[in-house]
This record gives C-alpha cells, structure tokens and sequence, in this order.
C-alpha cells in the first residue's frame, strides 16, 4: 500500500500572494490526508493548537530552551486571503516577551504499513531577511506517544525532523532521531541527519518518503528531499536497531526562537 500522507502550504512571518497549493498526484499512491488551507481566518478543526511553554507533562520550554510562549492568537497564526498558512513570530516591544505559534495534527496514527511506501509532504515558504537571529522554523513528525508521555517519552518515541531552519539561513536539516538519551542508534542529541542548501523567499516542497517495499528492516529507509531533489537517506541498517525504524506519528508545525537578540522582531 503507497499513501501520501501530509501535504500542507504554509508561509512565514507575513503573508504572500501565491496561489494555494495544489496536492499533487503521484502514480501508485493514494492521498490519506491534506490541508490546504482554503478558508481564510483561523486553521481548521483538523489542527490543535500547542498552548504556553510545555505540555502538562512535558518539560519546560518544551525540552529545547525555545523562549517564546505560544498561542493562538490570530497576530501569531492566521490563514490569509490568499489561502496561506502564516506563523508569525512577535516581540513585545514593551515587555520583551515572545510568542508564536505551534500546531499539530489532530489525527494521530499516521504509519507506512509493512510492504509500503509513505510520503509527508509541505510546501513552505522561508522569509528572506535580516533580524532572524534565534528563528527557528520547522516541519516534522513525532511518536503519538510523546504527548502521553511527557519526560519519558523522547526519544524513543521517534522523531522525523522533515525541515528544520535557523537563524535566516539557507541551510535547512534533515533528522531521525530515536532510542535513548545520550547516544543510542540515533547518537541523540543530535541523531542522524543531513543538511542542504534552498532559496528563501519562495516555496519548496519538503519531503520525506518512508519505504518499506523489501521486508527486510535494515533495508527500510527514510529519504528526506526538496524540490524531488534527495539529499539525506537513512535505513535500517544505518540505525541498526529495528526497534526504531518505524513508527506511528503525528505532525506538527512552528516557528520557536532560541535567545534572539533583543531588536530581532
């Protein structure tokens, strides 16, 4: 069984005028789920949004030092008339506090069954720009689990990092991580990943393509891609344990900043 997963269109920090994102068709596979984000306003009831600094039993600043709070309010994440995604990162000039936003899927479970093929998928667009410092954008997928399970639950629960961007770059990472913490299969905290290079100020697809076609689990394998262009793939084998090389997951989105310098907004 082939499934395409996730395909979302998101823009950062202000809104574009791009036409709406449409889902491609790929040969073999079937949509199982897709946001594009047509009624402008506030996102749909398919999302829920990621409130304060942690989860109820999560840690604080949600494990990763990130000093904003986020929110809900439409300044931080809003859908444009022009059917667009924005996450807006903001400083209040007259208490220095930031927020921004975070969302994830609703629907949890997503997993590529044995014999098959998956694709989660976002076309996204990275501002151009200075005052970026502590930015950081990002895409990824993560064991449902997680949420339940607070401190003890990364990062065996999993984790696939389909984009990460930093600090107005043109680098964006790639990752897996998994097992234990420190070190384990994914040398957490790092875990395994890889890095190429994009144009900001436009869109690009991410990708990242889960195959399971071999039946074999060291040759199962995660290829991260931007724009059908892959640049990092990790199996089985590289990870070496197959506890860890498939997973159920949710989705998440957000833009968290990591000690931005105070004129940075």
């Amino acid at each position: 069984m082939r499934s395409l997963t996730i395909a979302v269109a998101l823009s950062y920090f202000f809104p574009l005028i791009f036409a709406a994102y449409k889902i491609p068709q790929r040969s073999g596979f079937t949509l199982t789920w897709s946001d594009t984000f047509s009624q402008p306003g506030s996102i749909s009831s398919e999302w829920q949004y990621d409130i304060g600094t942690s989860y109820p039993s999560g840690p604080s600043n949600w494990g990763t030092g990130e000093v904003q709070r986020y929110t809900a309010d439409a300044r931080n994440i809003y859908v444009s008339l022009n059917k667009q995604l924005n996450i807006v990162p903001l400083r209040n000039p007259r208490t220095g506090e930031w927020t921004s936003a975070r969302i994830e899927t609703v629907r949890d479970g997503f997993k590529c069954q044995a014999g098959g093929e998956m694709i989660i998928e976002s076309r996204i667009l990275l501002p151009r720009g200075d005052k970026q410092e502590g930015v950081w954008a990002a895409f990824w997928a993560m064991g449902r689990k997680f949420r339940r399970n607070g401190n003890d639950g990364w990062p065996k629960t999993g984790e696939w990092d389909i984009m990460e961007a930093a600090n107005g770059g043109n680098t964006i990472l790639g990752t897996v991580h998994c097992g234990v913490f420190p070190g384990g299969p994914c040398n957490e905290p790092n875990g395994i990943g890889g890095t190429t290079s994009i144009v900001r100020g436009i869109f690009n697809t991410y990708s990242l393509r889960i195959d399971r076609t071999y039946g074999d689990w060291q040759k199962e394998s995660l290829t991260w891609s931007v724009n059908g262009i892959e640049y990092h793939k990790v199996s089985g084998y590289d990870i070496g344990d197959n506890k860890y090389t498939m997973l159920a997951v949710k989705v998440w989105l957000r833009d968290w900043l990591a000690v931005p310098t105070t004129d940075d907004q």
